[in-house]
């Protein structure tokens, strides 16, 4: 029975449009039957019913260009059927996952459509076990829009999404629930049939290879056997590991040279790993929430013997020439993107092993100016912008030979142009480790920055890398992705969170609809931005349009539309002193990376023209953010007196109405009644949502941070939470709340809106769950329905699931990029 997953990836997803052709699910609609679209890229494998189908063939006309047949269920598998009613096909493994999804809504069929040239072609050539490719299945079902927004739903929870059909007959209606029409802007879907793409193109061979990488990456985790496993921990190491952790550690140990604490560890047991002098590094890609930082902590102190001794030895890792430039250190040399990073480490420090590592910032002003100060310490922790600084001079950092050099977040070393790959690529080490949850961002020469930077073998630099590996891939021929297997499972580790044995986590995605108000709100907006973007094009005869206007527009459009989502017809917060200039966009959407001021921040923005988080497009010179004036004062803790009555702004919910916020509020509410032991963790990308869900919050104990509370008010609100009985909600703007922290007194997570780079909401959500959870955590996603929200989250699913990598070196033309997502999201209608 053929049961394996499909390699033919599904299309690229159509923009997310609902037709008005749907009825509001009145009876007499409901019996209407209607097309809501097709699924993409599947295959059937002949039974022994064959003949069926070879039988019906002969019978097929010349001028037929496509022969479709129903799939029903047969011995509890998706089956090809013919006229007679015999099943002679069975669909892969995929296609029975989406059809699945959809199999206990009442009254919604499926027809499988094939191109008949190929198949008459094939002939006799037809048998049992014979593989059929290039199948669409059309899905069918009543023209009522409950039961097409609830098969939109299950198809997108399982990443299936809805293609424009290959053929349809005349009478039938095509209009698909994942297909988002805006106001003034309705159209009848049957022109759009026939609109596909063919799954022989380049693009689906592309796609192909992706999902080949894609499963690459989730097979990364080859480790030694339980019996090797015979780790002693190191001295000083006051915190158990867990076994994914010493499995890391082992690997790392046992790829860099001449390590003595493991062959005593593993002394007289064979294992997998091997000792070898031209392996010295690689990555560490375990998923966010593993405890990366940990495991190199104790890798540190398992090699503190051969660490103290490289210094008299280091002649043996060093060419002449360096001999008498380089200072040797035992030091090994920790980069990370931030401060607040960085200041991580040593809490971790603190927390597992006190005392027994020695350790030294080198960042801001105070850093150390003399390398005797980094000669005799552990642990040097720097942040990107640093270092490139540093580098930039000639200074402290590139005057060291390093016995390690650990790059934390390495995907910020994506570009080979950027000052901070070239920074870390002239720092003189042979052990190079990256440690990074996402090693391949959005196109494969990423990893080709990390080859380089780590020097290992079988392809030491680029040029070896993109010859041995990139080239094959961008062929696509069979086996082009040998090579590139063969690299990563020499040099590379990664586990998801499924080792880690965390209770049971369950989302649920609440949809909410615009009241009367609102929606009058979000067309005018929409309208608004329809007319600045027809000026824009209308100057084309005059000028040339510039791509920057157009961007603006549909940023500034998208993000009033967003907010909107939330706030309804409830104001923006302002401060109380005014925004110093700032748009209403930039104060409210505080965003940690992009509004970020200082030198690292800066740096690793300093090369992109969006920003990768939020999507704000980067001037030259970026708006500082507001200062925090007091209008929305930090939520006050025990011990911390504060009257919430004379807050310097009173907010209003008289002034609007929220249909999102109240939402939240009464989901909240009715847990905690229900469930009083629970916490929460609520995150937003708007100040503005975080003020009014504060105020709303006024019955409940709260802490709120966002990205102008200051670092003591951070780690104040957090142990209040974390530790104590008294805060059940944290309410968090999500860019301060995505990274470096654990909040595993969270049971609830909520997500108020869908964010531009879905990273960012893994990691918020990563914050609760993560290692060290006991407890099962409730994810719940708010999206308004018919609006940007949707097209986000359809934007999300075709960019995570389409195609994902791309193969080509050349940075391209982000700006056209951008402005086709903005209309994929917004719909506008424009011309490219």
């Amino acid at each position: 029975m053929y049961c394996q997953a499909a390699t033919t990836s599904n299309l690229p997803m159509a923009k997310r449009r609902f037709s008005t052709t749907f009825g509001e699910g009145d009876a007499s609609s409901s019996r209407i039957e209607i097309c809501y679209g097709a699924l993409f890229g599947g295959k059937a494998q002949c039974l022994d019913g064959f003949g069926a189908l070879t039988s019906q063939l002969q019978h097929i006309s010349n001028h037929v260009s496509f022969v479709s047949f129903p799939v029903t269920i047969f011995g509890g598998f998706f089956c090809l059927s013919s006229q007679d009613g015999r099943a002679f096909a069975v669909v892969d493994q995929r296609t029975q996952s989406w059809l699945t999804a959809l199999d206990h809504i009442p009254d919604v069929r499926f027809d499988a459509l094939f191109a008949t040239g190929p198949l008459v072609k094939r002939g006799k050539g037809i048998k049992k076990g014979v593989v059929l490719d290039g199948m669409s299945v059309n899905v069918f079902g009543p023209q009522d829009k409950a039961v097409a927004d609830n098969a939109a739903d299950k198809l997108a929870q399982v990443s299936a999404f809805l293609q424009h059909p290959r053929e349809l007959g005349r009478e039938v209606v095509y209009s698909n629930p994942q297909w988002l029409v805006l106001p003034g802007y309705g159209r009848e879907m049957n022109d759009l049939v026939g609109t596909y793409i063919n799954d022989d193109s380049s693009w689906a061979v592309r796609a192909r290879v992706a999902n080949e990488i894609n499963g690459m990456l989730d097979s990364l985790d080859e480790v030694p056997s339980e019996e090797a496993l015979r780790f002693v921990p190191p001295q000083g190491l006051t915190s158990k590991l867990k076994r994914h952790q010493v499995q890391a550690v082992l690997f790392i140990l046992g790829r860099e040279p001449g390590n003595r604490f493991f062959q005593a560890s593993n002394a007289g047991v064979s294992t997998s790993i091997g000792i070898s002098q031209a392996n010295h590094g690689g990555l560490i890609a375990d998923v966010m929430g593993m405890g990366k930082s940990l495991t190199i902590l104790t890798t540190i102190l398992c090699t503190l013997e051969d660490a103290w001794n490289f210094p008299h030895f280091s002649f043996q890792s060093q060419n002449v020439a360096e001999l008498d430039q380089r200072t040797p250190t035992q030091a090994t040399l920790v980069v990370v993107p931030s401060a607040q990073l960085m200041y991580n480490w040593p809490a971790e420090i603190e927390r597992h092993m006190p005392g027994a590592l020695k350790f030294v910032l080198f960042h801001g002003q105070s850093r150390p100016k003399n390398p005797k100060s980094l000669v005799s310490t552990d642990v040097v922790l720097t942040t990107y912008g640093t270092l490139a600084a540093d580098h930039k001079r000639a200074g402290l950092l590139q005057k060291m030979t390093w016995y390690r050099v650990v790059l934390d977040e390495a995907h910020w070393i994506r570009n080979p142009s950027s000052q901070q790959f070239r920074a870390a690529a002239s720092l003189s080490t042979n052990r190079r480790w990256c440690l990074t949850g996402t090693p391949i961002q959005n196109k494969l020469d990423d990893l080709a920055s990390l080859a380089q930077f780590l020097c290992v073998s079988p392809y030491p630099d680029r040029k070896a890398f993109r010859e041995n590996i990139l080239e094959p891939l961008e062929k696509g021929d069979q086996g082009c992705t040998n090579p590139l297997r063969f690299y990563l499972r020499k040099n590379c580790l990664r586990r998801t969170d499924k080792c880690l044995n965390l209770p049971n986590s369950s989302e649920t995605t609440v949809y909410l609809q615009l009241s009367n108000d609102e929606q009058e709100a979000y067309d005018w907006i929409l309208s608004t931005a329809r007319r600045a973007l027809d000026d824009i094009v209308s100057s084309a005869d005059k000028t040339k349009p510039s791509k920057n206007q157009t961007v603006t527009v549909l940023f500034t459009a998208l993000t009033r539309l967003r907010r909107l989502c939330d706030l309804g017809t409830l104001p923006p917060i302002q401060s109380s002193s005014g925004n110093s200039g700032q748009s209403t966009e930039d104060s409210d959407m505080l965003c940690e990376l992009c509004s970020s001021q200082d030198a690292d921040g800066s740096l690793l923005l300093k090369d992109e023209q969006f920003c990768p988080d939020c999507s704000r497009p980067l001037r030259s010179q970026r708006s500082k953010p507001a200062k925090n004036t007091g209008y929305l004062t930090p939520t006050s803790l025990p011990g911390v007196a504060e009257d919430r009555a004379t807050s310097p702004l009173i907010l209003s919910m008289d002034s609007g109405h929220s249909t999102k916020l109240l939402k939240v509020r009464d989901n909240v509410l009715e847990i905690l009644q229900a469930q009083p032991d629970t916490k929460h963790l609520i995150f937003s990308s708007w100040t503005s949502s975080l003020g009014y869900l504060a105020q709303l919050m006024q019955q409940i104990p709260y802490a709120k941070i966002d990205g102008r509370t200051s670092n003591a008010e951070r780690l104040e609100h957090i142990k209040a939470f974390q530790e104590g009985s008294q805060i059940p909600v944290l309410l968090m703007s999500i860019g301060t709340g995505a990274v470096g922290l654990t909040l595993t007194a969270a049971s609830h997570v909520h997500v108020i809106e869908p964010q531009w780079n879905p990273s960012v909401e893994e990691q918020a959500i990563g914050r609760a769950r993560r290692m060290g959870q006991t407890k099962e955590v409730v994810v719940t996603r708010y999206i308004m329905r018919g609006t940007v929200e949707q097209s986000i989250v359809s934007l999300q699913q075709r960019k995570k699931n389409i195609a994902r990598f791309t193969f080509d070196t050349a940075s391209g033309d982000k700006v056209s990029e951008r402005v086709n997502d903005f209309k994929f999201v917004l719909d506008a209608g424009l011309p490219s």
